[in-house]
């Protein structure tokens, strides 16, 4: 009867059952993606499994259009992940996959051939080259999936590469995504000693198939040229004598925008605690089992260095890892140490990459060059081999939650994935969540403690500022820096030190405000109130991106009463300006990550000290080692207290506690100044006198008090629709 797919399109539908033409059979592989007919719509699904027959009771079933690839995408285990996180967060499993894949990837299908003037007057050498040509000769600008389904070769991959290696065909590579090809050569396998005896006298010729035997790879002509010192005559006739193999593939982009500058790494001779943490993770690593850890200490106690040494083993022993930070902010320091430990078997993936640096990187992992993947949640999904180990940063994160469709908790889906492949999973926090904290007690994870500082460093002074105590007018938009919070910004200006401003707001005001009729802007899209950007001279839902410019008057009463109310990080920037001028200041948060170079560039000014002062939000708060900061303050910590949500109090430890962690990291002793109207509060007290037992005891006794997780399970149910009676009817 012919065979079957079940394709997973992009839609909000289980798979759809297509017919495989014969021309696709051999090429129609479960992880390639294919395009497929859908009602009027043509659109591009991944194909999930094959079988001889339709389902039951189903007579008529459409054809596969295209195979756009040669080989599939996406592995066994992550089509085996992605049927996970359809089933189990209930989402489509069309969008699922969808999101697995980075939308630059581009099909092999998609690129265009042109037969050459040589291949149009030079006799076919085979059956493949004569069928190719004649088909460029009836159309001469064909895709190659349009070639493949009218030949239906399962070489055709294999010929149209041998064609235009040989001149006879032209292969339309630089696509409309920007990505580059640059000429690379393989040396072809053969005796070494004959393999030189055919180069002859020529020296520079032997040195290239030297260093070509040295690196065990292929290399680009420019790399040969720059290692060797040869001209590209030298390999010319080195692929004419047959020696070399000669094709183009995408240029290597340098990543060094993405991460701080590397800097010489003292030795590190790990503590009793830490090697007992290092030495039960390889334990489990060489026993080639899944088994997951909660490492845990104090910040500043060298929790990187540990998972550092256990991925250093994973690569020893042949296998992968996947490092996991919660923030994008988070990439550029850790990548900095990854890179100097692990070199280009580093792979960064993150939506703050260009097009091409995401192409680049995702087939850098497919093709196996890169074994060590460093990504916020989504790079969970790398298409790593091997997997042997997979680490999640600051583990308590919020951020770890995706929240549109599909809907997933990437801390949980590094556990579903490490034990699919028998790895090992570690969880890291100074400040462990409490479904973390409630595994531990049930056994699900194994605890490992680490007990001091890194170098013999202190945890910081505390100093608590009552905001109630403070004698003074605040209007609606004032920056509150209290007195204490002043002189101690003061002493630490005076010391040359560094400080660290924490205001979990970005933009200038969370509010513009009308004072004359009371219109605040409200985003027309979800509601919530438009954010002040002065900075870009915009207002913005910070929901879901809705933007208008800022008004001069008001639109519904035309009054010039405009006010903004609230301050955010750049409001904070520009009173601290005002407060202390010539000290040079930036700003951290989500904006500026944006940016061309983003926070690696104000992370790298910091960490040089070029800026004294960072300002910004949780971001400032999370993983940094600048041993300068003396001085680390939240100007407000009741941000998170306030919210409609029973792990608010849990946020607000755990952002208190990694602020506090900031400073005091090198010699110079730390202070941290915490500004709040709930001074007596337990998670505030707890964070100050640094004293993790008293926090979970009170955090426990609330969450098993009114059966919030980890003593139940809660989901969220969302109906979504134009009118809110329609929404409503459907619940």
């Amino acid at each position: 009867m012919g065979a079957f797919a079940a394709v997973a399109v992009p839609a909000p539908l289980p798979a759809l059952t297509y017919a495989v033409p014969a021309a696709l059979d051999e090429l129609v592989q479960p992880g390639c993606r294919v395009r497929v007919p859908l009602g009027p719509r043509k659109l591009v699904g991944v194909v999930i499994a094959r079988s001889d027959r339709p389902p039951e009771g189903i007579d008529s079933v459409k054809e596969i259009l295209e195979c756009l690839d040669v080989e599939p995408v996406l592995p066994a285990a992550l089509l085996e992940l992605g049927g996970f996180i359809s089933e189990y967060y209930l989402a489509p499993i069309g969008d699922t996959l969808k999101a697995m894949l980075p939308s630059s990837l581009p099909p092999w299908g998609e690129r265009r051939i042109t037969l050459t003037n040589a291949g149009a007057v030079a006799p076919p050498r085979d059956d493949g080259e004569a069928v190719v040509r004649e088909a460029l000769l009836a159309s001469p600008r064909l895709r190659l999936a349009e070639l493949q389904r009218q030949l239906g070769r399962a070489d055709l991959a294999v010929i149209v590469e041998k064609m235009r290696v040989d001149g006879r065909v032209s292969v339309e590579e630089t696509d409309r995504r920007g990505i580059r090809y640059v000429k690379a050569v393989e040396l072809k396998p053969g005796d070494a000693a004959e393999q030189d005896e055919r180069v002859g006298r020529s020296a520079k010729g032997r040195a290239v198939l030297a260093h070509l035997r040295e690196l065990g790879r292929p290399a680009t002509l420019g790399e040969l040229s720059k290692a060797v010192g040869c001209g590209p005559g030298v390999m010319r006739r080195l692929v004419g004598l047959g020696l070399l193999r000669q094709f183009t593939q995408p240029e290597r982009l340098s990543l060094a925008r993405h991460r701080l500058a590397t800097t010489e790494r003292p030795e590190i001779i790990l503590r009793p605690d830490q090697q007992d943490s290092l030495d039960a993770l390889e334990a489990a690593l060489g026993a080639d089992r899944y088994q997951a850890f909660l490492l845990r200490g104090m910040t500043g106690s060298g929790k990187t260095e540990v998972y550092f040494r256990l991925v250093a083993t994973a690569l020893e022993a042949g296998r992968g890892a996947i490092l996991l930070v919660p923030e994008i902010a988070l990439v550029p320091a850790l990548a900095r140490g990854a890179r100097a430990r692990f070199g280009d078997q580093l792979a960064i993936l993150h939506s703050n990459l260009s097009t091409s640096e995401r192409h680049q990187e995702w087939e850098r992992i497919r093709r196996g060059e890169a074994r060590v993947v460093l990504g916020p949640r989504s790079a969970i999904f790398a298409p790593l081999t091997h997997l042997g180990v997979v680490v999640v940063d600051e583990e308590h994160d919020s951020a770890y939650k995706q929240d549109v469709v599909p809907r997933y908790n990437g801390r949980d889906l590094a556990l579903v994935r490490a034990r699919a492949n028998r790895a090992v999973a570690v969880l890291v926090s100074a400040t462990p969540s409490m479904e973390s904290r409630h595994n531990v007690d049930s056994g699900k994870l194994d605890a490992l403690t680490l007990t001091r500082r890194a170098g013999g460093a202190k945890l910081p002074e505390s100093v608590l500022v009552d905001l109630r105590a403070e004698d003074v007018v605040r209007q609606p938009g004032e920056v509150v820096l209290s007195s204490i919070l002043k002189n101690e910004i003061t002493r630490a200006l005076e010391a040359d030190d560094q400080i660290i401003l924490l205001r979990n707001r970005r933009g200038y005001a969370p509010t513009l405000l009308c004072r004359a009729c009371g219109e605040n802007f409200e985003c027309p899209e979800c509601g919530v109130s438009h954010t002040v950007h002065r900075r870009d001279r915009i207002l913005e839902c910070h929901h879901c991106g809705h933007t208008l410019p800022i008004p001069d008057r008001c639109p519904q009463c035309d009054a010039e009463a405009l006010e903004p109310i609230g301050a955010g990080t750049e409001r904070v920037e520009e009173r601290f300006k005002e407060l202390y001028p010539g000290v040079a200041v930036e700003v951290l948060d989500a904006d500026v990550s944006k940016r061309p170079g983003g926070a690696a560039a104000v992370l790298e000014r910091f960490g040089s000290g070029a800026t004294q002062v960072l300002i910004g939000t949780q971001m400032v708060a999370k993983g940094h080692h600048f041993p300068r900061v003396a001085l680390a303050a939240v100007l407000h910590a009741d941000s998170y207290l306030g919210f409609p949500d029973f792990r608010a109090v849990e946020r607000t430890y755990a952002l208190l506690t990694q602020l506090a962690g900031r400073a005091g990291r090198g010699e110079r002793p730390g202070r941290v100044v915490v500004q709040t109207y709930h001074p007596e509060h337990y998670a505030i007290r707890a964070a100050l006198d640094h004293d993790d037992v008293a926090y979970a005891r009170e955090e426990t006794r609330f969450r098993r008090s009114f059966l919030y997780p980890p003593f139940a399970r809660l989901v969220q149910v969302v109906a979504r629709h134009k009118e809110r009676a329609r929404a409503e009817a459907a619940i």
